[in-house]
């Protein structure tokens, strides 16, 4: 196992056990650092909306990005299959 690599994965874990979510937008910050959100604070309520919808649009994306990886991993599987039984 290496042990540089656990070192650096605990040192990440706590880093981002710092970080809480805001009550407001829902994104990480970290208190000990910033009194407040610095995604958020200075929006008035539409930009928070904006923020918030871009930030779900975003995620739409990610999950359809994740689909279509797994539709081309399964067909290559099934291409690897089908090589290794012919």
């Amino acid at each position: 196992m290496n042990i540089g690599g656990l070192a650096a994965r605990a040192a990440l874990l706590k880093e981002q056990m710092k970080k809480r979510p805001c009550k407001r937008c829902g994104l990480l910050y970290d208190p000990t650092k910033e009194k407040r959100c610095p995604h958020c604070d200075q929006l008035d309520q539409k930009g928070l909306e904006a923020l918030i919808e871009k930030r779900k649009r975003e995620h739409r994306g990610n999950k359809q990005l994740g689909k279509v990886f797994f539709i081309v991993a399964l067909v290559i599987f099934m291409l690897m299959q089908i090589l290794w039984l012919a």
